[in-house]
């Protein structure tokens, strides 16, 4: 173990260092599974596509907020959507400088082997971890995720008074 911070900074360091190795591999793994099936569908895309199948019509404002992801990434995300026949874009009758997201044809007939897919991705990660368990990780991994942006929030505002 480095000696570079205490033990006990060490071993939160550490968690941090495991669940960016999760979160990569993970993303890759589920990506490699619609690729081998010949989708061609990120993780990303993967959760933008839940999002439509739930409710279908969404602001590109919400895929940014749900992802934690800037305007500009979800611009491109949603352009190679786009270009593989799996969203098309429509006028907000509302707002005519945005546009809404519908799903397509295509989309909403991969539904049923996407999900399949995700599903079976889903449980080998989880293989051998009791749902109580997973459950646990989940409340753990949300107060981490709550802290990081706290302090993102905190160091914005520092920026701001500079």
């Amino acid at each position: 173990m480095s000696t570079l911070m205490s033990e006990d900074v060490e071993k939160r360091r550490r968690l941090t260092k495991i669940i960016a190795q999760v979160s990569r591999l993970g993303n890759y793994t589920l990506g490699r599974a619609f690729e081998r099936e010949g989708l061609p569908i990120s993780r990303e895309q993967w959760d933008v596509l839940v999002m439509l199948w739930d409710k279908d019509g969404r602001a590109q404002q919400e895929f940014a907020t749900f992802l934690l992801k800037n305007r500009a990434s979800i611009t491109s995300l949603v352009d190679n959507m786009e270009k593989n026949n799996l969203v098309t874009r429509v006028p907000n009758p509302n707002d005519k400088r945005s546009k809404l997201i519908y799903l397509t044809r295509k989309a909403r007939d991969l539904k049923e082997q996407v999900v399949g897919i995700a599903e079976d991705a889903i449980l080998s990660i989880t293989k051998g971890i009791p749902l109580e368990e997973v459950e646990q990780a989940a409340d753990l991994l949300t107060k981490c995720l709550e802290n990081i942006m706290e302090y993102d929030e905190s160091i914005l505002e520092e920026q701001k008074g500079e």
